[in-house]
């Protein structure tokens, strides 16, 4: 029974001792940069730095794994697009094996200068900022900062702390910097909004804050902090242009940030003529430096894009603060409710006391249903039965008690008990295994469907440590206890059968070994839910850790952290600790030594009652496990499914009408409304932009989290009353935060399958990031190629590019509805505008929202939605909203 326990054990230690070693002896980051506060200059670098890039995994693997199957694709041969010569393979290739560098990179700053870095999409804008703090590989060269540095990154990274904690960052309160940083960064009035102000807690990465929210507080966070030098990563991009003047005005130029030295990655060009210096970036080389005023006159680059684009967009000069009226006449207040202690997420779920029996009917439940039980019964009993016969067997062996049995017929009739118990042996162990396998799969799919918007540590814990329960450990222990305790009813029937007054004695020890599995069990299964915890809570801390690893190498807080998981590996280890010693304290309490020389001709009956309450209380804690999964596979499932469905024709949408009735809209449950009873109508094939300030509810209109109240129609449908799928698959959204997934462009692009090589080589010219027809770009080719590898979470792209992918995306979905959330935040002016003209060729006659800080983004389009504090306070054309 437990040479495969042993064997699994064995062979997961060796998978473990080889992923740690391969760790431990993986090369370490150097500290690539330093810091020499007597120098003149602010930054100093001259050198050469690559990306690391993991080894491209065999093409065939990669699409077997995808589920990728070519030969069943409908492929269409572009003999245009394939090389036609050994030149042409030979020289691609020597483009795939390259990852992206940033070439013989010079740039000497100034102290106290505020310094811009320009570029088009994917052009290593970011990567110089990423080269700056050490992220990137140092080819050659070196990187001398003249002081401590800061760093914002693109993709704000928010802890799950106190919004006060995140801008702090570990360092000492200073109430009148803390509210001078604040004023900057225009968090006042988004304070006003939060339950709690600045004591609010947030959710882990920032779940229920706006992203022009989380660019302001990692901003602010810059800002705060003593640092001589501050690397910011297009902060701009993510606010509205009233908070971005306010931003440039009160804290870029003056404020916090004025006498620092400031390097600001940015698309935002009217910002340009500000700073002190330019320098502009083109595939990975700087192509042009120097002040606004020399660029203009001298460059050519800079001079042709600043000259079609640099009027473009402007700063809207109204008052940040201005009156803004609702389109039902009233002023636009949100009417927040406040929450106790700040705190907008839900802490972990924890039970107390016994495992109750409800779990293990559902655990009987999820394994199947009650066919289970009188099958293993059945098992259970005659395994039992073949066991107490073969020592019944042998005592009539013994005195020879069946007459007429010759040695050879004893023989034969033990061999073959013992072969009956070795078979029911299995039997029982095969069926509860595979009871609980099917449990395990069950609780499992139907957890992994819930848990989709739950926070990333309890779902590290829930669906790994403690599915792992469910998977490994369960069915042993099971096993042992059931064995366990039908070995002791098969003695008690022995020992009543051969002797009964010896059974009498035996009623004392059950009673005490009771009362100590009642002390025993309460007590084991609470230290094994605390260690639970412990864990989930250092799960969720080391996963948000290395999200953002960057900008704590870059503040320098490496110890800090080391230290924080250090204490919470401690913490966990103390509950395990508990965990065990509560064991040893059972083992030592209930030895069989202990209980006497009068129940010496029962020391293997006391032997076995210490046994079966070690196994029961060992259960007992692995039953906990199940608890916390069956927990998730109850959480309310997305949609109404209590609901009469309402099946739409294959067609729909056909014309693409939306229809806004007193929607309300909130995280959760018990959270406040981020939008209050707004209601609209869009016709078809109208362009729709939206806009307001950041964090005024623009990404929750077209997100629909969680709907409180109202109705929303599309074509006359109610999407409350169609299936989740079937709307999903219906409506093609470009979201704020790309997603990208691991494997290759073409998955990526056409998850379904559902498009030729030649359509989707058509979608990536649209998005331009492949050239058109007739057109040679080998770099490009190669690396936007359909068999590209796309890293996890699309890690070898650019923000602006994984933007480019996603709007392709929608393209190859057709949808007639369109939903652009920022979509092109990220890219530059000039990408923006060609873009621009593709989705209006492309979507002519679709639905599309917009929702847009660049006011030249939607300048073409029919209506203009005006949003603040949830509500929809103006919808009109241009010409009308003021």
């Amino acid at each position: 029974m437990f040479l495969p326990l042993d064997v699994t054990v064995v062979s997961d230690a060796l998978v473990a001792m080889g992923r740690v070693s391969e760790f431990l002896t993986a090369e370490e980051l150097p500290n690539e940069y330093v810091v020499n506060e007597h120098s003149n200059l602010a930054v100093e670098v001259n050198g050469t730095f690559t990306w690391e890039t993991a080894e491209q995994p065999d093409s065939v693997k990669l699409a077997s794994a995808l589920g990728d199957k070519p030969e069943k694709r409908n492929k269409q041969k572009i003999e245009d697009k394939l090389p036609t010569s050994e030149a042409d393979v030979d020289d691609t290739s020597s483009y795939t094996s390259q990852p992206f560098e940033l070439q013989d990179l010079y740039m000497t700053v100034l102290k106290g200068s505020f310094v811009a870095i320009v570029g088009r999409v994917g052009s290593g804008k970011s990567s110089i900022l990423q080269a700056l703090i050490g992220e990137m590989r140092r080819v050659k060269g070196e990187v001398i900062f003249g002081g401590s540095v800061a760093y914002a990154p693109q993709a704000a990274w928010i802890r799950n702390a106190t919004l006060r904690e995140n801008i702090l960052f570990g360092q000492e309160l200073d109430e009148d910097r803390l509210q001078e940083v604040i004023s900057a960064c225009s968090l006042e009035r988004d304070l006003t909004m939060l339950p709690h102000g600045e004591e609010t807690e947030i959710g882990e990465k920032g779940i229920n804050l706006s992203g022009g929210q989380k660019a302001r507080i990692s901003l602010a966070r810059v800002a705060y902090s003593s640092s001589e030098i501050v690397l910011l990563d297009d902060p701009l991009s993510a606010v509205d242009a009233c908070v971005g003047k306010s931003i440039l005005d009160n804290c870029l130029l003056k404020g916090p940030l004025a006498s620092k030295t400031r390097i600001l990655v940015t698309h935002t060009l009217h910002v340009l003529d500000k700073v002190d210096y330019i320098y502009v970036v083109d595939e990975g080389v700087i192509k042009e430096q120097g002040t606004y005023t020399y660029l203009i006159e001298n460059s050519v680059i800079f001079s042709r894009v600043m000259e079609e684009y640099g009027t473009a967009e402007c700063y809207n000069d109204a008052p940040e603060n201005s009156r803004i009226v609702d389109i039902n006449g009233k002023k636009a207040v949100a009417d927040l409710p406040k929450y106790k202690n700040g705190a907008l997420i839900r802490t972990e779920e924890r039970y107390t006391g016994s495992v109750a029996w409800k779990t293990y009917r559902d655990y009987l439940r999820v394994a199947g249903g009650v066919i289970w039980a009188p099958i293993l019964l059945l098992l259970l009993v005659l395994n039992q039965c073949s066991r107490v016969g073969n020592t019944v067997f042998l005592g009539f062996w013994t005195a020879d008690g069946i007459h007429g049995f010759t040695q050879g017929q004893y023989m034969v009739v033990y061999a073959g008990i013992g072969v009956s118990q070795a078979i029911f042996t299995f039997l029982v162990a095969a069926g509860i295994t595979m009871a609980t396998l099917i449990a395990s799969l069950s609780s499992f799919k139907t957890a992994f469907t819930r848990v989709l918007r739950s926070p990333v540590g309890w779902i590290l814990l829930r669906l790994s440590k403690d599915q792992d329960i469910l998977d490994n450990r369960l069915a042993l222990t099971l096993t042992q206890l059931l064995n366990t305790f039908s070995s002791v009813v098969g003695t008690f029937a022995l020992i009543f059968y051969i002797f009964p007054l010896l059974g009498i004695i035996l009623f004392p020890t059950i009673a005490l070994y009771y009362f100590l599995s009642l002390y025993y069990r309460r007590t084991s299964v609470e230290t094994k839910r605390l260690g639970s915890l412990m864990r989930s809570a250092f799960y969720s801390s080391y996963s948000e850790t290395l999200a953002g690893l960057s900008t704590i190498r870059a503040f320098r807080e490496q110890d800090r952290y080391v230290r924080s998981v250090e204490s919470g590996l401690d913490l966990e280890n103390r509950a395990h600790y508990i965990t065990i010693s509560i064991q040893r304290w059972l083992g030592k309490t209930i030895h069989p030594s202990k209980i006497g020389v009068v129940l010496i001709y029962t020391l293997n009956i006391t032997q076995t009652f210490s046994t079966m309450v070690t196994q029961f209380a060992q259960n007992e804690q692995n039953m906990s496990a199940v608890e916390r999964v069956l927990l998730y596979t109850q959480l309310p499932s997305e949609g109404n499914s209590s609901a009469e469905l309402d099946e739409p024709s294959d067609k729909w949408p056909e014309k693409g009408s939306i229809s806004f009735e007193g929607v309300d809209l909130a995280y959760r449950d018990g959270l406040p409304l981020v939008l209050c009873g707004v209601s609209f109508k869009i016709n078809p094939g109208e362009k729709v932009g939206i806009v307001g300030r950041t964090g005024a509810g623009k990404s929750s209109l077209v997100q629909a989290l969680f709907r409180q109240g109202g109705s929303i129609q599309i074509d006359g449908h109610d999407i409350s009353k169609i299936e989740l799928d079937t709307l999903r698959g219906r409506l093609a959204l470009v979201p704020q935060d790309t997603v990208m997934f691991l494997g290759t462009m073409r998955h990526n692009l056409d998850p379904q399958g559902s498009r030729t090589d030649a359509e989707l080589i058509s979608v990536l010219q649209r998005v331009w990031l492949l050239p058109p027809d007739g057109v040679r770009d080998p770099v490009a080719e190669a690396r936007f190629s359909l068999d590209a590898i796309v890293g996890d979470e699309g890690s070898n792209f650019s923000a602006g590019e994984k933007q480019l992918l996603a709007l392709g995306r929608a393209l190859v979905k057709n949808s007639r509805i369109i939903v652009l959330d920022e979509a092109t935040s990220s890219v530059d002016v000039e990408t923006d505008a060609k873009l621009q003209r593709t989705i209006q060729t492309e979507f002519s006659s679709a639905t599309v929202l917009c929702i847009a800080h660049r006011l030249n983004t939607i300048a073409y389009y029919d209506r203009i939605m005006v949003m603040d504090a949830g509500k929809v306070v103006e919808f009109d054309s241009h010409e009308l909203v003021r």
